[in-house]
């Protein structure tokens, strides 16, 4: 019983570290949507309520990606500080990328929302060190449970790219694929890589026998769930449709679970033909 306090002590300081660390980041340079002129600001801003509830959002957050590696961090491998370091670097690079596609749709400055997301990640990367440092288990290498590497960098990238222009082009989620058609791909294509580079260091050794079980781990919750909230954030920024963060959020997500059951299922298969062909040679062997 006590271990288990002191657990829970440990986690809500470390929470408190790295929301403060992102609040002093974030006071160098402000978020360029708070002052965007194509759109109306939040209520949250006008009502002069956005430090609390900032605050809050941002300790919410945390606490999410602090249960999420909370709960996968046995099935990754290395030590814990290792663990934490993988963790971090893919849901920090996925704020860094996710970031800019504001400056992909709004008229702000690339290097502004580059810094808010350099800043977002700083915080990310020390919850998840001292996550992994003080609250994870060192664990052996385990080849089995990796997924394959191959297909799921090629599979990963290619569904969210095509799902992401069946939100542009069909459900009208808003975009700049018309005005900035290079921009928009760019970002679209370079953001399904690093969703790649996340399965490659934290998605592949969450390895269920279960194809769909395993996508929708990665997918969903390692992924979907993470996204969803950052997509939520722009609400406390500017006036948008609810439904229009919804949709990015849960058809991105879908695209992922897809691409990760595709890589998944090739991976249950490649070694049973692999089998198959070596006692056909054993076989043949006089």
């Amino acid at each position: 019983m006590k271990a288990q306090t002191q657990q829970i002590w440990k986690f809500i300081l470390i929470i408190i570290a790295s929301t403060v660390l992102t609040l002093l980041l974030h006071q160098v340079h402000n978020d360029p949507l708070m002052n965007l002129s194509t759109k109306p600001q939040s209520i949250v801003i006008t009502s002069g309520w956005f430090p609390p509830v900032a605050t809050m959002a941002l300790a919410f957050t945390f606490c999410v990606m602090g249960v999420i590696f909370r709960r996968i961090q046995n099935r990754l491998e290395g030590t814990g500080f290792r663990k934490g370091g993988q963790f971090g670097l893919a849901l920090g690079g996925m704020y860094l990328v996710g970031m800019i596609e504001g400056y992909v749709l709004f008229p702000v400055s690339f290097f502004s929302e580059l810094y808010t997301g350099i800043a977002d990640s700083c915080g990310i990367m020390l919850l998840s060190l001292l996550l992994g440092k003080y609250l994870a288990n060192d664990s052996l290498q385990r080849d089995e449970n990796r997924g394959a590497m191959f297909p799921a960098m090629v599979t990963i990238p290619v569904m969210y790219i095509m799902v992401r222009y069946f939100s542009y082009t069909v459900l009208h989620i808003e975009s700049s694929y018309v005005t900035r058609p290079l921009a928009t791909f760019l970002w679209t294509a370079g953001m399904g890589v690093w969703i790649g580079i996340m399965y490659r260091l934290v998605g592949r050794y969450l390895w269920p026998s279960h194809s769909l079980q395993h996508a929708a781990i990665f997918g969903g919750l390692v992924f979907g769930l993470n996204w969803l909230i950052f997509n939520l954030f722009t609400l406390l920024f500017i006036v948008v449709p609810l439904w229009d963060l919804l949709c990015r959020s849960v058809f991105d997500s879908f695209a992922i679970i897809i691409g990760v059951y595709i890589s998944s299922r090739y991976q249950k298969y490649r070694p049973v033909s692999h089998n198959l062909s070596e006692r056909r040679e054993n076989t043949d062997r006089p």
